[in-house]
């Protein structure tokens, strides 16, 4: 059936291998970072002493495909890399264009594998791994964190297109804020500005009190001041809200994440960026598995001294680069100096075009 679509001997030979070595680093490596994990938490674990079916059945069941999917693009580039190294050391890469095949379609399978991986982990990642991350942040939560996230500072939201509120600091524990402004604008300029050294959510009432509050009106050119010692207000706005879903963004599904950041973007969070950086990740990390995976061949193919050691290390120093290229233009998405879908991209763009270099330069 296979030979019908063009598959032949040679590439299900190369696409099994490819695989089967993919998923045998994966298991590997997980295996490893378990091991570390545990070591790591262990002293959480006699603390607390949660359940060990808790451990396994709320935790690291789902701790593995969130390490899957963290490290899915250096799987595919260490695993594929190992695999053509082992062919190329034992001359079957010279034996196969030897046979008239030509490096392009010596690459054919590779790619045919990297395009399976693409489809499994673009369903993964805007998916099952976000759920699989809130099982395991809410375990982290109920058992292994000593303080619980309970005070934001400096927060701006967007009530709507013409109403604004800044927070110096809201306190989670018992729904207070401190240092309140809310503006108020019309066609473009300040109309009302209402100012409170302290906000606080009555839970009876359902409405807000402002303690302390002073309020300035511009009209006819002239402003106009009122001052009080307390005052209820309503806003669209509830106490969750002001909670700051940073490091939960992970959990959320892709449909989820841009609803969220459509939402944040109206409120005008500054963080905005860095829920982009996430939601644009997601897809761009599969994508660069063909360019990883044509990287990973062009460096291998050719027999050295050093043998699969050699090419090993080679390919060590090129994911330690590619990580390092990552980290930083994600830390310029999420912070601004550029544009979230760019700094994402450019990392493997610039590895895609040293994958070609490297395969121009290949033996042939």
């Amino acid at each position: 059936m296979l030979e019908k679509i063009g598959i032949g001997i040679l590439d299900k030979y190369i696409l099994k291998k490819y695989l089967m070595t993919f998923f045998y680093s994966v298991l590997l490596f997980t295996v490893i970072a378990i091991f570390i994990d545990i070591s790591e938490k262990m002293d959480d674990f006699i603390k607390r002493k949660p359940p060990l079916s808790s451990i396994i059945l709320d935790y690291y069941i789902w701790f593995i495909p969130y390490f899957m999917g963290l490290f899915s693009s250096v799987f595919i580039f260490l695993s594929t890399l190992f695999f053509n190294s082992k062919l190329a050391q034992n001359t079957e890469i010279i034996a196969i264009l030897n046979s008239g095949l030509s490096y392009g379609r010596f690459l054919r399978p590779y790619l045919i594998g990297a395009g399976l991986l693409f489809v499994l982990f673009m369903y993964l990642n805007t998916q099952f791994l976000p759920i699989c991350d809130k099982h395991r942040l809410a375990f982290e939560e109920d058992w292994l964190r000593d303080h619980k996230q309970t005070q934001n500072n400096n927060i701006y939201n967007m009530l709507n297109d013409s109403n604004m509120i800044h927070m110096e600091s809201f306190n989670y524990v018992d729904s207070s804020g401190f240092d309140f402004n809310l503006e108020s604008f019309a066609s473009g300029k300040l109309v009302d500005r209402i100012y409170a050294n302290r906000l606080t959510w009555d839970r009876k009432k359902q409405c807000w009190v402002m303690e302390n509050y002073t309020r300035r009106k511009f009209a006819d050119n002239r402003e106009y001041i009122y001052k009080g010692q307390k005052i209820d207000t309503t806003f669209n706005l509830k106490p969750d809200e002001f909670f700051e879903k940073t490091k939960v963004v992970s959990s959320m599904t892709n449909s989820e994440l841009t609803e969220y950041i459509r939402k944040e973007t109206e409120k005008g969070n500054p963080k905005v960026n860095i829920f982009k950086v996430e939601l644009y990740k997601r897809s761009v990390i599969p994508i660069a598995f063909f360019v990883l995976t044509i990287l990973a061949v062009a460096v291998s193919s050719e027999k050295s001294r050093g043998g699969v050691g050699y090419h090993l290390g080679v390919g060590f120093a090129l994911t330690f680069t590619y990580l390092l290229l990552i980290q930083i233009f994600n830390t310029a998405g999420n912070t601004g100096v550029l544009s979230p879908l760019l700094a994402v991209l450019i990392p493997p763009v610039f590895f895609l075009f040293v994958a070609l270099y490297l395969l121009k330069k290949a033996p042939k």
